[in-house]
C-alpha cells in the first residue's frame, strides 16, 4: 500500500493559504428528455426536480447497495454533466446504460473536453472570486463563466483545509488561464501526495479506496447524498434496511499509528483486535501528517470495535493503531 508524504513547503502552504490541485476526474456528458428522471430513478439521490444552474451528489449503487460510483450531477438547459469521482469514464457509462431500456438517454466521454481543479483553504473563495471575475455560487448551485472565451463551472466542494473548498470544470481551452489567474491571486499548486494527505486528514473518502463495491454509503459515512424519502433506486431496499434497523456492520473511522512507516506492506493491511487477533477490519489509506507528527490512516473498522480511542493492531506494523475521530484534530 502506497504511503503519502506530503511536500513539506506545500503541506504548510495549504494550512497557512489557499492551494489547488489538479484532479483526476471524469465528465460524462447526458443527454435526452429522460435524463434526470432516468438518474432519480437509479441512484441514491433526488435529481429530478434538478433546474439549469442545479448540481447535487448522487451516488450509483450495486443490487448489493454497493458503492459504484460517486457523482457530481450538474444541470445544463439541454443536457446534464456527470463528474466522476474517478478518472474511467466507461464503467460508469456501461453501468446506466445497462439499465437505460426505454428511456430517452444518452452518454458520452466528455473528459478530454475539460479538467478539474480544487481550490482550498481559509481564503478559497474570495481569490477564487478574484481570478474568475464572478460571484461564487451558494452550495446547491453552479457558477458559470467563462475564461478567454471557454466556459468554466465552479462548485462547491468538500472541506480539507480552511473554511473553503470548491471544484472548477474547466473547458479545455480555459486551463492554462485559469492556474495561471489562480498563481497570481496568491494560491499555490499542490502535488498529488500532498492533497492525498489533506485528504486523509480531512476525512474525505476517495474512489478505488475507500469508495467501491466493498463497502455501501452509510459505511462510508455518506449519508447525506441520499434521499429515504424519493422512492427506489438500485440497491434501495439494502439501504434502507440497513438504517431502519441499525444494521451497519462496519464504519469508516481515523487511525493514529504508534510505530513508524514499516510493516505496511502489501495491497491490504488488516486491523486485528489486540487481545484475541481476530480480523476486525481493514486500513484503505496511509499518510505521514507533519501537524500530527505521526502516521495516519482511514480504516473500515467493524462497529462494535470502532470507538475512538480504541486499540488494533495493523498488519506487522510495530505498535498500535487507535481510532480517532474524523475529521484528526
Amino acid at each position: 500500500m502506497n504511503i503519502f508524504n506530503p511536500d513539506p513547503e506545500q503541506y504548510l502552504a495549504a494550512h497557512a493559504g489557499t492551494v489547488f490541485v489538479r484532479l483526476n476526474r471524469g465528465v460524462i456528458r447526458g443527454t435526452g428528455a429522460d435524463r434526470l428522471d432516468l438518474l432519480h430513478r437509479l441512484s441514491t439521490n433526488a435529481t429530478r426536480e434538478l433546474a439549469p444552474g442545479d448540481e447535487t451528489t448522487t451516488i450509483l449503487t450495486s443490487d448489493k447497495g454497493r458503492i459504484v460510483e460517486v457523482l457530481r450531477v450538474v444541470a445544463a438547459e439541454d443536457h446534464i454533466l456527470m463528474i466522476t469521482s474517478g478518472s474511467d469514464t466507461e464503467p460508469v457509462r456501461t453501468w446506466l446504460d445497462k439499465y437505460t431500456i426505454m428511456d430517452d438517454f444518452a452518454t458520452a466521454d466528455a473528459t478530454p473536453e475539460h479538467a478539474a481543479i480544487g481550490v482550498y483553504g481559509d481564503h478559497a473563495k474570495s481569490l477564487l472570486a478574484d481570478a474568475v471575475g464572478m460571484e461564487i455560487a451558494n452550495a446547491g448551485k453552479v457558477a458559470r463563466g467563462t475564461i478567454d472565451g471557454a466556459e468554466i463551472l465552479v462548485l462547491r466542494d468538500v472541506r480539507l483545509t480552511g473554511a473553503g473548498a470548491f471544484l472548477v470544470i474547466a473547458a479545455h481551452d480555459a486551463v492554462g488561464g485559469m492556474i495561471g489567474r489562480l498563481v497570481a491571486a496568491g494560491a499555490e499548486e499542490i502535488d498529488g501526495a500532498t492533497y492525498e494527505t489533506l485528504r486523509i486528514e480531512a476525512g474525505v473518502p476517495e474512489i478505488g479506496r475507500e469508495l467501491t463495491e466493498s463497502y455501501n454509503p452509510l459505511e462510508a459515512g455518506l449519508t447525506q447524498h441520499i434521499s429515504f424519502t424519493k422512492g427506489c433506486y438500485i440497491g434501495q431496499e439494502v439501504i434502507a434496511r440497513l438504517d431502519t434497523y441499525d444494521k451497519v456492520q462496519r464504519h469508516m473511522v481515523g487511525l493514529t499509528f504508534a510505530g513508524g512507516a514499516t510493516g505496511f506492506d502489501g495491497d491490504e493491511i488488516e486491523l486485528t483486535d489486540a487481545e484475541e487477533g481476530k480480523k476486525v477490519g481493514a486500513v484503505t489509506s496511509i499518510a505521514y501528517s507533519p501537524r500530527l507528527e505521526r502516521m495516519i490512516g482511514l480504516a473500515y473498522v467493524r462497529t462494535v470495535y470502532s470507538v475512538p480511542g480504541g486499540r488494533l493492531r495493523a498488519g506487522d506494523a510495530a505498535g498500535t493503531a487507535v481510532i480517532t475521530r474524523l475529521p484528526f484534530d
